[in-house]
């Protein structure tokens, strides 16, 4: 009986060691062991949505390939890498949307290109799928993502970040969800021609009516309608209109952060009634007023040293980078900790309820991540800090992925996704 006993007890500790080195990070100095083992355990079962990671943009522009390590690295632009297939494993996640970002540049040009840099980076998401098939599977239902989940896949999901995309047509839309698109963000920062962004001059009260008809269109096909990036008045039309559950793929409370990027508190009440599901972003000028006021106030003070540096270095990116950030290095900001995502989770939970929230990271997609994060292998301290402050296993698991799963499964029902006739049944409107 005693020889039983120590052989469980070392494998009990033989898969806690297992499962802290399949969710890498460091326990955090003041963590609590038990507390930590069971988060760590808890983060390996669930069923984990991210809804935003901006990779698919390094991946065409710059090669960027998910089998070599990011770790230290950065893209072109400065800013530091968070995803690679290691730190993807690490994560625990099951289900990344790699965002299909589109430039607000090519709407500006009278919408030229927009549908063909969508396609570009639609393209680059599949070639790293067929590049590693051991790792990666591509997903365009929730059952597919349960399915990847017992495989030990991650499943690659897409979204389109900038409805401008579509070109001001119905029929693209069509055929972006035929490739695998399953949820597009109405607006990027800018208005476009049908939809009002949330930091642009409102051009359509909200949705026009051809904005109307996207949403309308795509709850019969089964894409889902995303309200990040757009105005109050826009999110309001759509929970108007849609009548399949909305994301808002990576955005937080404005109650928290009054931010035009977060959610206001009547907007959360409505996206409850919906079945909907807010994403939380982990940028910290999203998460904290006072790193917002404090990064745009530091932009400002010290914009003659960074013109002077881009004059000094117009011929060598990669000094001006190393320069910047050693410039802000010397100028820091507040940061706030990885618990400010909870107080998100928090407050939506307290307004809304439990079962519409989500985690949106938007790693890739952001310059810096909150202290203590630096990239996807840390995603783990998020489920830690909600086991910290009581909340039940079952609860956590719903911000991980089962509230979206649901959402998205719902939608799927909305679009009678097994008996619909996509091109018979669709819309023809565009705008000409």
């Amino acid at each position: 009986m005693k020889n039983k006993q120590v052989y469980f007890l070392l494998l009990f500790v033989f898969v806690l060691s297992f499962i802290g080195q399949t969710l890498a990070q460091t326990m955090p100095k003041d963590a609590d062991p038990k507390l930590w083992q069971q988060a760590l355990a808890i983060h390996k079962k669930a069923i984990i949505v991210d809804g935003h990671n901006d990779i698919p943009s390094p991946m065409y522009d710059e090669d960027f390939d998910l089998g070599t390590s990011s770790v230290g690295k950065f893209h072109k632009d400065g800013d530091p890498f968070h995803t690679d297939l290691s730190r993807f494993k690490q994560s625990g996640i099951t289900g990344e949307f790699f965002s299909i970002y589109v430039s607000r540049t090519y709407a500006e040009n009278g919408g030229s290109g927009a549908a063909r840099r969508a396609l570009d980076l639609i393209d680059a998401t599949y070639r790293e799928v067929e590049k590693y098939p051991n790792q990666l599977v591509m997903c365009r239902t929730a059952n597919e993502i349960r399915k990847a989940k017992k495989q030990n896949k991650i499943c690659a999901l897409m979204g389109i970040e900038g409805g401008h995309a579509i070109e001001d047509s119905l029929f693209a839309l069509r055929d972006f969800y035929r490739l695998g698109i399953r949820y597009m963000t109405l607006t990027h920062n800018n208005t476009n021609n049908w939809a009002d962004a949330h930091r642009d001059e409102p051009r359509n009260n909200g949705l026009s009516d051809f904005g109307k008809e996207v949403v309308r269109e795509m709850n019969r096909i089964g894409m889902l309608v995303d309200i990040s990036h757009v105005s109050v008045k826009t999110m309001s039309d759509v929970l108007d209109v849609s009548t399949a559950p909305i994301i808002a793929s990576h955005s937080n409370a404005r109650g928290v952060a009054d931010h035009t990027r977060n959610v206001p508190d009547d907007i959360l009440k409505r996206i409850a009634k919906n079945g909907g599901v807010v994403m939380i972003n982990f940028y910290p000028s999203f998460l904290d007023e006072r790193t917002n006021n404090e990064e745009n106030e530091r932009s400002k003070r010290l914009k003659p040293q960074l013109d002077a540096l881009k004059e000094k270095y117009k011929d060598n990116k990669e000094a001006y980078n190393q320069a910047e950030r050693q410039l802000f290095a010397e100028n820091p900001i507040y940061v706030p900790s990885y618990t400010r995502i909870v107080d998100h989770i928090d407050h939506i939970k307290k307004v809304a309820g439990i079962d519409y929230i989500g985690i949106g990271s938007d790693y890739d997609g952001v310059p810096f991540l909150p202290q203590g994060m630096d990239g996807m292998e840390d995603l783990v301290l998020v489920t830690y800090e909600m086991l910290r402050r009581g909340y039940s296993e079952t609860d956590i698991r719903k911000v991980l992925g089962e509230n979206f799963m649901r959402a998205f499964e719902q939608a799927e029902k909305v679009a009678k996704i097994n008996s619909r006739k996509i091109s018979g049944e669709g819309s023809l409107k565009k705008i000409k």
